[in-house]
């Protein structure tokens, strides 16, 4: 690989963030391009410990982080409550930041952020959506227009790990911050995916359970969305299921053929580090998919391309085929959606409904 400058790079939020830092800043690819300079965590006990652990410098806030003027690059990895404040204060200090989905939960937040940022020529990237056209969407491109494929008439998409979780005190246990939980934590890979190639739903029902879980927020959740053309999405989210078997499922199903990413009974693509893409087309009577492509994990949608923002940030040039910031405030305002409808009840039951019917 070519020798990069590295950024200096400042972590905070350590309860995910610990995850990113094995993942990706200490062996991983974003190892190639950032150079993790400091961490930050409100518990400042934990960025004592870890600053040990990976020798850099340690901060009990993102307040005095940023009085660290060797700092070049934010990852941030706070809840997404509030996180737009939070990225406006990293912004107004010169630097870029990099953070994890859901962008936010407020959508006006996140528009009004994401504007703060290019005008002050700001880079803001995510991992969901991505910073540009990720390969396995640009296939998906390619077979639609190759194949005719026509009318996108719904799609089904499950995002699932076997995780039982006990309730400790974060986000996670607040179901007004983290709402339909397996979705927002999970399925929110789906949405961003999903969004840009449907819209707003006109109607939605949602159907949440606490089946496995310590925490009082769900641990398995079932969505629906009818929209404004008659087509149906549906989604299943959940910590219940069976551990590694299909994380990121999708199925596109269109008038004149079915797009799969992730097939659920092919072989999982955790941990083989391969996503699969099929396409089955109306003469595929046989069973056997018209075009079959695999892919490393990295080349999709919900990975972080940490070349991708190296780049971005060094040249201050945007990237190719860069996700329009539109795209990240939609999924938002979906979420928002969602979560009315849960507020709501999400969906009536049938007593309910004879009840009314007897009054």
């Amino acid at each position: 690989m070519k020798k990069t400058n590295k950024l200096k790079t400042g972590l905070v939020g350590l309860n995910f963030g610990k995850f990113i830092l094995d993942r990706c800043l200490v062996d991983g690819e974003g190892s190639h391009y950032f150079d993790l300079t400091a961490v930050a965590d409100l518990d400042f006990r934990r960025a004592e410990a870890l600053s040990v652990e990976y020798g850099c410098k340690g901060y009990p806030s993102l307040d005095a982080l940023l009085e660290d003027p060797t700092i070049e690059v934010v990852i941030l990895m706070t809840g997404p409550n509030g996180r737009a404040e939070l990225i406006r204060q990293i912004i107004q200090s010169g630097r870029d930041v990099v953070t994890t989905k859901p962008f936010e939960t407020d959508p006006v937040a996140a528009e009004s952020v994401l504007a703060e940022a290019r005008d002050l020529g700001r880079f803001v990237f995510l991992n969901s959506p991505c910073a540009s056209r990720s390969e396995d969407w640009k296939i998906i491109d390619r077979w639609r227009e190759v194949h005719s494929l026509g009318r996108l008439v719904g799609a089904h998409f499950e995002a699932w790990h076997k995780s039982v979780e006990d309730r400790d005190g974060s986000w996670y246990d607040d179901p007004s911050e983290c709402f339909v939980a397996p979705l927002l934590r999970l399925g929110i890979y789906g949405i961003n995916d999903l969004v840009p190639l449907f819209g707003q739903p006109e109607s939605i029902q949602v159907l949440e359970s606490r089946i496995f879980t310590g925490r009082p927020t769900s641990d398995l959740s079932r969505v629906q969305m009818k929209f404004p053309d008659g087509s149906l999405v549906q989604m299943l989210n959940g910590f219940a299921m069976q551990p590694w078997r299909s994380e990121d499922s999708m199925i596109l199903y269109f008038e004149n053929g079915t797009l799969y990413r992730n097939p659920p009974l092919w072989v999982s693509n955790y941990p083989s580090g391969l996503t699969y893409l099929c396409l089955a087309t109306p003469d595929c009577r046989d069973g056997v998919p018209k075009e079959v492509v695999r892919l490393p994990n990295q080349a999709c949608s919900r990975a972080y391309q940490w070349e991708v923002f190296h780049k971005a940030i060094s040249t201050r040039q945007r990237p190719p085929d860069e996700t329009p910031d539109a795209v990240i405030v939609e999924g938002i305002q979906l979420l928002a959606s969602i979560k009315a409808a849960a507020q709501a009840g999400g969906v009536m039951s049938p007593a309910t409904m004879l009840a009314g019917q007897a009054d």
